[in-house]
């Protein structure tokens, strides 16, 4: 059994790059196992691990989540245990991930924070790296910047423990410059660069249901869709006239209009749309029968439209990866951009 361990740097989607390798280990035949040993949080409970209950899922693995989020403390807690009770402490974690291990072929190690600025998710992480053994994964966002001097020493400090570093959310059009300045620099550090990510809007999208909570609304009809993702939001147009080629703009959206603009609904309806959120009142009947020939939840609520507006922006940017949704983009995003051929060496593959 192997541990790899995925650090973030800048707090840059570590669940993310978990899912998207765990599931191509997976995928080739692995037995994957999955571990956030130190959830570090005040007053919370194992029930309360999104991202566990999420890899459990992903993984498909059959453990209770307290096995895979065992450990629960407060930044405070967690320092005074690696600085004054290390000995207990490793004891736990070993006990811990030996129970996640069992009867898997790797361990997927999820550190507790990004380590930017960070000097106890730092010390636990390296911390866990050297009691537990394993290889690492390095994680950082294009705009924190793979030249950025403390990722280079965190890097150099784990030594041949780290099998590369991986660029996320890199714009896709400079993917390819990109992949090949980062590559010519990280080696003149003595640095793998295991990939990069392209930027996705699918991945910074909410869901359906998401939203609908954070503007407090209410779903109407196709209950079943809450789980789909919503990239881009769009206000009526000026005219029903222009409607049509101004609501064809954009995919993957939630169309906000007032309830009194059933033009305005209909042009919408008329394009693909994710969702329709009405302002003020419940739509008209033509509104509702051609939502309902196009599949197309109706949200209403009786808030204002510039509300409403800061309420999806909010749940945009509150967005968690843990969504069924994501996982396909995320894997489909990593299938030629990550070296997995030099990930599965470093783990004994």
């Amino acid at each position: 059994m192997t541990v790899l361990q995925i650090i973030s740097f800048d707090s840059c989607c570590k669940t993310t790059i978990a899912a998207g390798i765990g599931k191509k280990l997976l995928n080739s035949g692995r037995k994957v196992g999955y571990i956030k040993p130190v959830h570090a949080r005040d007053k919370v409970q194992a029930a309360d691990c999104v991202d566990a209950q999420f890899m459990k899922g992903v993984l498909e693995i059959q453990d209770d989540i307290e096995v895979l989020c065992p450990l629960h403390v407060s930044q405070e807690d967690l320092w005074k245990s690696l600085s004054e009770d290390i000995e207990n402490f490793t004891v736990k974690i070993k006990a811990a991930c030996d129970k996640a291990a069992s009867g898997k072929d790797v361990l997927i190690m999820e550190s507790p924070a990004g380590l930017q600025g960070n000097k106890v998710a730092e010390l636990a992480t390296t911390t866990l790296l050297e009691k537990i053994g394993g290889k690492a994964v390095l994680v950082v966002c294009y705009d924190t910047g793979y030249r950025n001097q403390e990722l280079v020493q965190f890097a150099k400090k784990l030594g041949d423990k780290l099998i590369g570093l991986v660029i996320n959310r890199v714009p896709e059009a400079k993917a390819t410059s990109v992949q090949k300045e980062a590559g010519d620099y990280l080696k003149t550090e003595n640095i793998a660069l295991l990939g990069i990510i392209p930027e996705s809007r699918a991945l910074m999208g909410a869901s359906i249901a998401e939203i609908t909570s954070a503007i407090g609304g209410e779903l109407l009809t196709f209950k079943e869709k809450k789980g789909e993702l919503v990239e881009n939001v769009m206000l009526g147009a000026m005219t029903p006239d222009s409607g049509k080629d101004y609501f064809s703009r954009l995919k993957n959206k939630a169309v906000v209009t007032r309830s009194e603009r059933a033009d305005m609904q209909l042009a919408a309806l008329d394009t693909p749309v994710k969702c329709l959120i009405i302002s003020g009142g419940k739509p008209t009947t033509s509104v509702m029968v051609k939502a309902d020939d196009k599949k197309v939840p109706l949200i209403v609520v009786d808030k204002d439209i510039q509300e409403i507006v800061g309420g999806i922006e909010q749940a945009l940017a509150a967005a968690r990866f843990t969504n069924p949704g994501k996982l396909q983009v995320i894997s489909n995003l990593m299938e030629n951009r990550i070296d997995f051929k030099a990930l599965n060496a470093a783990l004994g593959y």
